[in-house]
């Protein structure tokens, strides 16, 4: 684990820095594009927060919340290559939580690609539980399967 970064509220400033990693982390085909994580960070309701360390942005999380309902999605978590498996996903992930919580937030939801096994390990560690399957979620294939579970957690 390395030494904690701060974690605050995304700016329109730190857009750049977000599309870099996302590029970074995912395939051309699999990436948002710069205008889709634009919309997402400034328009949609969302909560998208980012972990930075010594003015460098380590890692994102953006999270849709959905007018009306305690529920919300979690869309991606990005954390750059060079700072992985430092555990700056599950902070972002339980800063997350926490600020939902505050919104009145009872259900977080997902959808991971069924062979991404080190986001499947995380959220099953964090509380997240398999719900159902879905076959062909995604367009193009992830490692091999277009298939994805939906995973749940209860926020206390």
């Amino acid at each position: 684990m390395t030494e904690t970064g701060i974690i605050r509220n995304a700016y329109i400033d730190d857009l750049e820095h977000i599309i870099t990693i996302e590029q970074q982390c995912f395939k051309s085909d699999h990436a948002y594009s710069p205008q889709q994580l634009k919309y997402l960070i400034t328009k949609a309701n969302n909560l998208t927060l980012v972990e930075t360390k010594e003015n460098t942005i380590r890692g994102f999380i953006i999270i849709l919340l959905r007018k009306g309902t305690h529920i919300a999605g979690l869309e991606t978590i990005d954390v750059a290559p060079l700072f992985q498996k430092q555990g700056i996903a599950l902070q972002l992930l339980t800063a997350a939580e926490e600020e939902l919580k505050q919104k009145n937030i009872n259900t977080i939801r997902l959808e991971v690609s069924v062979t991404n096994h080190q986001a499947i390990h995380l959220y099953q560690k964090q509380g997240y539980t398999k719900t159902k399957i879905l076959k062909n979620y995604y367009q193009y294939t992830h490692d091999g399967s277009k298939d994805a579970f939906r995973m749940i957690k209860k926020l206390q």
